[in-house]
Order: C-alpha cells, then structure tokens, then sequence
C-alpha cells in the first residue's frame, strides 16, 4: 500500500477558480447575447439582452485580466506567453484569445452603435468561437498536468465548457429579471439551455464520482480529500444547491419558464459552477503519493 501525506500547499488557489468561473461565464454570455445577430429568427427574443450580455462580458474581461496577473505575481508573467509564443502551450493560445475576445466585445458594441450591421455576424461568429475557447483552454490548462491524475482526464475541458454554457445562460436569465424582460422565446431558450448544461453536469459529476471510488490510489486520496477537506462545496454548493435544486426548479418546462423561476435556477446554478471549478482546482493538487 502506497503511503501519502495529503496536506500540500495549493500554488493555484482562489484568484485562478475565480478566473477559470468569470471568463467561462463571459464566453458563453457574449454567445446567446450575439445569437440574434448569428442565428435571427426566434433567438431575436435575445435582442433586449443583447447590450447588457455585452456590457457583462466586457466588465468580466476587466476583471479577469488583473486577477490573472495577481496570480502571476508579476505583469510581464501575462505578457510572456503572447511574446514568446509556443504553439503547444495552452496559456499561449489563452492569453492571446482572451485579448482577441476582448477586442471582439469592445468593436461589436461599437459596430452596433454606429449602426454599421455588416461586420456584426463575423464578429458575432469569430467572438463566440473565441468565448467557448475560454473553458476550453482553461481545462486544458488542467488536463496537461500528467503528474495529476485528478486533472490530466480528456473530461476536464468537456466539464468545464459545459460549466460555462450553464453559467452564461444562467447570467443572461438573471439580467432578464432584473430588467423585466418577460419574453417566452426568451424564456424558452434560456430554459433549454440551462436544463441541459446542469443535467449535462450531473452526468459528468457523477461520473467524476465513480472515478475518485475505482481509480487509483491517488484517486481514492482525492476521494478522502474531498470528503474531509471540501464535503460542504462538493455535496452541498456543488451537488444540491448547483445541480439538484436547479433541475428540480427547471425539469417541468411551464415552472421553469418563468423569469423568477429561471433567475432562481440561475443564482444556484452560478454558485454550483463556481463550487465545482474550485473542487477541481484546489482539491486536485493536494493528493501526492509516495512510493
């Protein structure tokens, strides 16, 4: 039997869970809010949310920039990755589509004011094709690290872009309250895509389950880990308050559909999100084997 000490210092800690929940939610937000100019027809039920999933996008990307470099430690740390380019590296390619995706928000909203329709659509395609490349780098970020096995699974990057999906709707669905934006279009298509993303989530939550029980003994000292160290944020935030709760608010679609039900399963579903990237974060680089 292998021996273990599972109290290690976490390098990546609160900033980087933070981060990995803000930018996934900025991505998936300037996706549905750009969906009437990509899509038209029934997603122009979008369009009063359009601005304000904008404006959220932008707000985030401000944030996320000095969070990332806090992390770092020193500026020229966010600066090395774009200046020294390496084509296999995972923080090359995010730190330079994370400065792309802030220019696509700043110039769609530009474009849109002056009423100039005609780059909106490549903007629209080109921005959320850059908003889903944020999870998707970040789970990359994680799954690289071979010496982890909690991390380096092909499952990481699907969870967290899945994650992501959830949180931007759930984002969009709370700013419609708040606005009184009482569409059914509306509604529908926010219902639908948080219905899936957390159902989606349970699947992935459970199967991240029965790996911690079966899989190797680093697994089973992460499994030990997370029931002594994380119990609250993995069953209570993650597992009732961000997967159960929600379904049970969105799984009838004549309750689910309605803007105080929705922004309800939002606000669960956001707390959810973000509890379960910082269990994957913090709690997968505390177990270490000795052999």
């Amino acid at each position: 039997m292998f021996e273990y000490m599972n109290f290690h210092i976490a390098p990546w800690g609160w900033e980087l869970s933070v981060y990995f929940f803000l930018i996934g939610t900025a991505g998936m937000a300037y996706a549905l809010a750009t969906a009437p100019v990509m899509f038209g027809g029934r997603f122009e039920a979008l369009r009063p949310l359009q601005l304000p999933g904008l404006v959220l996008a932008f707000v985030i990307v401000l944030i996320c920039g000095p969070l990332l470099i806090h992390d770092l430690g020193q500026p020229m740390r966010f600066l090395y990755p774009i200046l020294y380019f390496h084509w296999t590296s995972p923080l090359s390619w995010g730190s330079l589509f994370l400065l792309m995706f802030a220019a696509c928000v700043v110039l769609f909203w530009w474009f849109d004011r002056a009423g100039n329709t005609a780059p909106l659509k490549p903007l629209a395609i080109i921005g959320s094709l850059l908003g889903l490349s944020m999870p998707l780098y970040t789970g990359n970020d994680l799954m690289v690290q071979t010496t982890r096995e909690v991390w380096a699974t092909p499952w990481i990057p699907v969870l967290f872009v899945v994650l992501s999906v959830t949180s931007g709707a759930a984002a969009l669905a709370v700013i419609g309250m708040i606005r009184k934006t009482d569409d059914a279009d509306a509604s529908k298509i926010l219902h639908a895509v948080m219905l899936s993303g957390v159902a989606t989530t349970l699947f992935l939550f459970l199967g991240l389950l029965l790996s911690f029980l079966y899989g190797s003994e680093e697994m089973q000292l992460g499994w030990h880990i997370l029931n002594d160290q994380f119990a609250m944020q993995v069953w209570l935030l993650t597992l009732v308050v961000g997967i159960l709760a929600p379904l049970a608010l969105l799984v009838r679609p004549d309750i689910g559909r309605r803007p105080q039900i929705l922004a309800v399963a939002g606000i669960a579903s956001l707390i959810g999100a973000y509890a379960f990237r910082e269990v994957i974060l913090v709690a997968g680089q505390l177990p270490q084997l000795y052999y």
